[in-house]
């Protein structure tokens, strides 16, 4: 297997995703997909790429390849659950983020993992639920996102409870 072509698509790739030429990079992943069907890196790109270009129900059937031909990765666990997240199917986003904690290996990765799970009870108007999650997040690393976080549900806590 010719490995240094098939990171220079991912990268090809990925600069045309940065630059939201994404049917280009898609393109380049679709050709990586045909050279390269038995490695990960395609199927997880492509899955990325899609998610970007704001279509998570095209990521989903590349992530769930990827992450059949490299089970147990946090980032595909990680970028599934968001896909899935973003598809409003929020039990399945709570499987795979569990999945990812269970294989983070960084607390940069559990803070960020946390931070996801509590927007995800955030939309569902569960702040108590997003509040914990929200602590997690920083319990683990400082992450300016988690304590912008906090601020915005403790706020809709407060309101809530004086409307009580």
């Amino acid at each position: 297997m010719d490995f240094s072509k098939l990171n220079k698509m991912i990268i090809d790739a990925i600069e045309k995703s940065l630059e939201e030429n994404f049917k280009e990079g898609e393109i380049i992943l679709l050709q990586a997909l045909k050279e390269f069907p038995d490695n990960y890196l395609p199927y997880y790109n492509l899955g990325v790429l899609y998610i970007k270009s704001d279509e998570p129900n095209k990521a989903l059937p590349f992530l769930l390849k990827a992450e059949i031909l490299k089970p147990n990765d946090c980032d595909i666990y990680t970028e599934t659950a968001f896909a899935f997240s973003q598809c409003g199917e929020k039990e399945k986003a709570h499987d795979y983020y569990s999945k990812a904690l269970g294989c983070a290996d960084s607390k940069h990765s559990k803070a960020i993992i946390y931070n996801n799970i509590g927007s995800i009870f955030f939309e569902e108007n569960n702040f108590p639920k997003a509040k914990e999650y929200y602590q997690k997040s920083l319990s683990e690393e400082e992450c300016t996102l988690a304590r912008e976080n906090l601020l915005l549900v403790n706020t809709y806590i407060d309101i809530i409870n004086c409307a009580d």
